[in-house]
């Protein structure tokens, strides 16, 4: 079998897109993409950067919904993939406009059509995320590996990983709405888990450590602000096992009239005031809304998956 080599996305020229053929279903149609090199048709096929699988595939039928963010392990090569897709949606609405009176049901009073967006909003990343079927049926089937090398099937995606895709731009959906969009058929993805980082870290002697008794802060801190009642205060003075003073000394100086003022002056000096007040708390061919398109049940993939079975 002859390998092919993708195309870089760095040296598409988007003016070599062409539509060769439209394949009509019942309620779609498919207007087939591919890309003129040297006057030869060849597919539409290109490969990403890596990129972060969130979830694992939703499974539905003979295809399943995979969600991919725009994050990867080199900044650069993402930035310059955005803006290859935002480069390739803006000139399929360009030719949709050239080419609308043939791809879509324009009546007079309908002639509004709906893009819908390559990129999708998202809440967790800020580049958005890029959702794709991966399709498994009689006519074709995306290959699944891990690590570039292992085959896989779809159970087997690992969450949370990194992958590297090969997609083919396969054509532009259209429904009987007049709702269009781009349909990438993957070709092949590799899957390569996260590395989960190591802490090699061990407990250090703690022989030479003190022994000091930690005594919490907050137990002295309490303290400092309790006030004293001076109405028993000789009471306290009296019943105190820790003073120095012998108790008949004490008897004496509380006889004296000099002391007891002075110890009153004291005392009243001790409890007129407060805590200090730092310790307290404190353009026209046609009506086209291509900017602010919805997602609605109808998406690329979901109208692809049935032009395979039907057409």
């Amino acid at each position: 079998m002859n390998i092919q080599e993708p195309l870089r996305t760095n040296n598409i020229e988007f003016n070599k897109i062409v539509y060769p053929k439209t394949k009509n279903g019942e309620t779609k149609k498919l207007i087939l993409i591919k890309y003129n090199d040297k006057s030869k048709l060849k597919n539409f096929v290109f490969q990403t950067p890596t990129l972060l699988n969130l979830f694992k595939p939703e499974l539905n039928g003979n295809y399943a919904d995979i969600e991919i963010a725009l994050v990867g392990k080199e900044k650069n090569k993402v930035n310059k993939f955005i803006k290859f897709l935002n480069d390739l949606e803006n000139k399929i609405k360009s030719d949709a406009q050239c080419y609308a009176s043939s791809w879509f049901n324009l009546e007079n009073d309908n002639q509004t059509i709906n893009f819908q967006k390559i990129v999708r909003d998202s809440d967790q990343f800020s580049e958005g995320t890029i959702k794709l079927k991966i399709i498994k049926n009689n006519d074709f089937e995306s290959i699944l590996q891990l690590n570039n090398n292992k085959r896989i099937s779809i159970s087997s995606i690992p969450e949370d990983s990194w992958c590297k895709m090969i997609l083919e731009c396969y054509g532009v959906w259209i429904n009987t709405n007049n709702d269009f969009g781009i349909f990438f058929r993957p070709i092949l993805i590799s899957f390569t888990p996260k590395e989960k980082e190591v802490y090699n870290y061990k407990f250090i002697d703690d022989s030479d450590e003190d022994n000091d008794i930690d005594i919490p802060d907050t137990e002295v801190n309490h303290n400092i602000f309790m006030k004293l009642d001076s109405s028993n205060n000789k009471q306290k003075h009296s019943n105190d096992s820790t003073s120095q003073l012998d108790y008949n000394e004490l008897i004496k100086e509380l006889e004296s009239e000099d002391s007891k003022k002075s110890s009153e002056i004291k005392l009243s000096i001790l409890h007129q005031e407060d805590p200090p007040e730092i310790f307290k708390r404190s353009d026209g061919l046609l009506d086209i809304n291509l900017d602010n398109r919805y997602y609605s049940e109808s998406e690329s993939n979901d109208e692809t998956e049935d032009e395979t079975e039907s057409i």
